[in-house]
């Protein structure tokens, strides 16, 4: 029977949704990142104010529900991403199951037919700012329950508590003059996807970018100037990466760019794309037109380096061999691969 191409780009359309929240929920920084007290007491206050032995802050991955804080229960995730919380993303209330055996979604589902033996649930959504559901705050039950609606009222309150933590923990791992993420968050995240990497024998690049003889756009036009070229480079930067990718300033005019799944090949062709894009685009500050240009060091897991240090070692030595080569252009580690114009 032939597929209706509705159908197809339904299924499309999904899959990029799906991609960009994933996107979204990483750029938080907080998968595999352990306990932490500020989302453990709220999880304890979600399960004495609705009366149930269990509460979760559950984080919807693309493979399992991770829990960045659990009461109740000995876990730290499970692989289902396709349970309970997941339907709950997709609503804008609590979505609350009195009997889990009762509901033919869940009925046969293995947290319901095995330990813990879920019979209740009862999940109020973790919106992003930009409108994604990243997962919930949940109360469970050992047998069927329901809430009031003045629990129903507290959990949503609570929920909204657990997002303003993520949002206050996003704003500190944010560099306050380009609004790129610092170097602490890219290392965690980078140690995290190559975790990820490793399980599924995927690629990851990362880009080490430098600014050529930026000293002199501070001395000739002032670090006000030099402050708004950073700016602009960061913008530059975020226009020429995907949403998965994460950019950071390392500091000084040194910029970081990891990149999930991205093979050699792709990884030198987005590092050309970043050296020529800045090239090209001169930066209007004031009165003034200051033109960069940038040196880029690649690197790739596993090829360079097995674990986050060791890659952003490979990175940095490709940097200093684009700079010790003449600047303005694209190295490979250990190959000598360059681009110039």
């Amino acid at each position: 029977m032939a597929t209706d191409s509705r159908d197809v780009a339904a299924s499309a359309g999904t899959a990029a949704q799906e991609a960009a929240r994933l996107a979204v929920l990483r750029r938080y920084c907080v998968l595999d990142t352990g306990r932490e007290a500020r989302f453990d007491d709220l999880a304890r206050l979600a399960a004495n104010i609705c009366g149930t032995p269990v509460s979760l802050v559950s984080l919807v991955d693309s493979h399992r529900l991770y829990f960045k804080a659990a009461y109740g229960l000995d876990a730290h995730e499970v692989p289902y991403p396709d349970g309970f919380c997941a339907h709950a993303i997709r609503e804008r209330d609590v979505m609350e199951i009195p009997d889990t055996r009762n509901d033919p979604r869940f009925a046969g589902h293995p947290l319901v037919v095995d330990a813990p033996r879920v019979r209740f649930y009862a999940g109020a959504p973790l919106f992003s700012a930009d409108g994604f559901g990243l997962g919930t705050l949940c109360v469970i039950d050992l047998k069927p329950n329901s809430l009031r609606a003045d629990q129903r009222e507290n959990l949503v309150l609570l929920a909204r508590q657990v997002m303003a933590q993520l949002e206050l923990g996003l704003q500190a791992m944010r560099d306050p003059l380009t609004g790129l993420y610092n170097r602490r968050p890219l290392e965690e995240s980078l140690h995290r996807e190559i975790m990820r990497a490793t399980r599924n024998s995927d690629p990851i690049g990362v880009l080490a970018i430098d600014a050529d003889h930026f000293k002199r756009v501070n001395d000739t036009f002032g670090h006000d100037t030099g402050d708004a070229v950073l700016r602009a480079m960061a913008r530059d930067l975020l226009r020429c990466v995907r949403e998965e990718d994460v950019v950071c300033r390392a500091g000084g005019e040194e910029f970081i760019i990891f990149l999930p799944g991205m093979g050699e090949a792709g990884l030198l062709e987005r590092a050309e794309k970043i050296r020529r894009t800045i090239e090209q685009n001169p930066i209007a500050v004031r009165e003034h037109t200051v033109r960069v240009t940038v040196s880029v060091g690649v690197a790739s897991f596993p090829d360079h380096g097995g674990s986050e240090g060791e890659l952003l070692r490979a990175a940095d030595a490709a940097l200093y061999a684009a700079k010790a080569a003449g600047r303005n252009r694209v190295v490979l580690q250990g190959k000598g691969i360059g681009h110039a114009q």
